[in-house]
């Protein structure tokens, strides 16, 4: 009988062990390389802005006092209290020591992802998600100090924190594969293109500007510059269009997989260039993409607006 116990122990064991490793990996996925896809996951580095704050619950009440919603506020708030829990329920059992050092652990890891983060510009640094982290990791030790004396024996204390890993796991690994699918993407999204032979001698080139159709009026084209993160502002640039410039619409059909993209299909089409001043069939809107080629920041030699299809 002892024999058994101590197989199915071992057993039990081991799925601790493979627990611990695959959150380990799961977590640095989302707090370091969420911005880049598993099959390049190191296009992350440099791709945030490089940003620390270390006033207490600053960014929390900077999200109130603008108009981030109150979902969002709490999922960044949770978020990184609950993704901590693992760490603090399983790493007691993975050291075998059941005191406080436990949950020094848990700052001394939260801390070393908030530096790599920085260094390597994965995304902001926060001494809130250092806070929440810890709150996490307490949590998730309670949860070990509870179910440690609520078991009567060391297998059944196993099979308890085993069913709960494999069931929360579960449930968790759903919500995040529905709501976060490019997090699991193994190949980059599949790209078919009709027509690129006109557009083939500037697609690939760098353009003068990207961003939001607003109008055309007395052939100028006005466009909200796009921006690449909150510390750029939206500004309006106008640019001249005549009839030498080369007008396309891109028809854009895109195929999801759950909350990501998994397939795209592009369709060139030339118009004249009284077509798209008169815009009487009204296929272009405001807040269309568009982007722009200019050789000389004034007039447009090459435009592409995109229209997006069903």
């Amino acid at each position: 009988m002892d024999n058994k116990i101590g197989k199915k122990e071992r057993i039990l064991s081991c799925c601790i062990y493979a627990f611990f490793i695959l959150y380990i990996v799961f977590l640095l996925r989302i707090t370091l390389f969420k911005q880049a896809p598993m099959y390049n996951l190191f296009a992350a580095i440099g791709a945030s802005e490089r940003t620390i704050s270390i006033i207490p619950f600053k960014s929390i009440f900077d999200m109130i006092s603008t108009d981030v919603s109150l979902m969002r506020i709490l999922e960044n708030v949770f978020g990184n209290i609950i993704i901590f829990i693992p760490f603090g329920l399983l790493l007691p059992m993975i050291l075998k020591k059941e005191n406080k050092n436990i949950i020094l652990n848990g700052v001394i890891f939260s801390a070393f992802i908030e530096i790599i983060q920085f260094i390597l510009g994965l995304g902001s640094t926060d001494i809130d998600d250092l806070i929440f982290n810890t709150i996490g990791v307490i949590t998730g030790y309670l949860l070990f100090t509870t179910i440690k004396k609520q078991s009567k024996s060391n297998l059944s204390f196993l099979v308890s924190v085993t069913a709960l890993v494999l069931i929360s796991g579960s449930i968790a690994f759903g919500i995040m594969f529905v709501n976060n699918t490019d997090l699991f993407l193994i190949s980059p999204t599949k790209i078919t293109v009709e027509n690129r032979e006109l557009v083939e001698d500037f697609i690939e080139t760098q353009n003068y500007l990207s961003g939001k159709f607003v109008e055309v009026k007395d052939s100028i084209l006005t466009v909200e510059k796009r921006v690449h993160n909150a510390s750029e502002k939206k500004e309006l640039l106008n640019v001249k269009i005549t009839p030498d410039s080369r007008i396309y619409i891109c028809y854009v059909k895109i195929d999801y997989f759950f909350s990501t993209v998994s397939g795209e299909h592009q369709r060139y089409e030339q118009i004249l260039y009284s077509d798209f001043i008169s815009n009487e069939s009204e296929v272009i809107k405001k807040g269309n993409n568009v982007s722009i080629w200019s050789s000389d920041g004034k007039k447009i030699d090459s435009l592409v607006v995109f229209l997006n299809v069903l």
